[in-house]
């Protein structure tokens, strides 16, 4: 049911952006200026509903007003609040696709980045193997902060972009750092290589408690190549096939 309701929201929006393309004038600039500040307004007061009517009709009855495209962003950021963020991404990648170097392009790119992360499992941290968790969208979110800073370096909210980033690569972090510890518990010291590696390569670890797992991974498997690890971990293979053969042919 969820994903009817989605699907019929997504192409209401969709229907919305490609009508808005021919520009509807209807009444004056100061109109489009009034129902937008009453959309904020709504907004402000998280009267979602209405606030998302008034952005609309700014869309769609006055797609020639410079009021558009801060109404584009301000209902994006409504679909957030409502936690339907698979919309709010669909309005803010409009959003960014026509109005590329317009003022709000920062807000939108960081809003699409929280709209992805929003979207994490919320029990990641809870379950006992949450390396099965499927966490495409936190990578996502990653690659989309990691966009806005390098893009907008001196944007108002580059804090809060540092923030969101941060959280986001813990979360990455966490993973990988379960995934190397399952595999230490195995002696399986190539896998633990290749998450450390990845860990190196991608994030950096700043809390105390990750610095000294990393340190108690790199003592049970200490550095080598990978290529050591997997020589070492299939002599060991063969080994346990030829005792489990030899063991086979004595009880026989």
């Amino acid at each position: 049911m969820k994903k009817i309701v989605f699907f019929i929201v997504l192409a209401n929006i969709l229907l919305l952006f490609s009508c808005s393309k021919t520009p509807v004038i209807r009444t004056t600039e100061s109109d489009a200026d009034k129902i937008y500040q009453e959309g904020l307004f709504y907004l402000d007061k998280g009267d979602l509903s209405n606030a998302e009517n008034r952005f609309m009709k700014v869309i769609s009855d006055f797609s020639y007003s410079k009021y558009e495209p801060f109404a584009t962003v301000a209902l994006g950021k409504t679909y957030y609040q409502k936690e339907e963020y698979m919309s709010a991404i669909t309005v803010f990648e409009t959003f960014l696709k026509r109005h590329p170097n317009h003022e709000l392009a920062p807000e939108a790119l960081l809003y699409k980045g929280h709209s992805y992360l929003a979207q994490k499992p919320s029990d990641f941290f809870l379950l006992p193997n949450p390396a099965e968790r499927d966490i495409s969208v936190v990578e996502t979110a990653v690659v989309l902060y990691r966009e806005y800073l390098e893009k907008y370096p001196e944007d108002k909210n580059k804090a809060e972009g540092e923030k969101k980033l941060e959280e986001a690569e813990s979360i990455l972090i966490e993973k990988d750092l379960r995934i190397a510890e399952f595999y230490a518990k195995r002696k399986k010291c190539a896998g633990v290589f290749l998450r450390l590696q990845h860990i190196d390569g991608n994030f950096k670890v700043t809390t105390d408690k990750n610095l000294k797992r990393i340190e108690e991974l790199n003592k049970k498997c200490p550095p080598k190549s990978k290529e050591e690890y997997f020589k070492i971990e299939n002599n060991e293979e063969k080994k346990e096939n030829s005792e489990e053969k030899a063991e086979k042919k004595n009880d026989e």
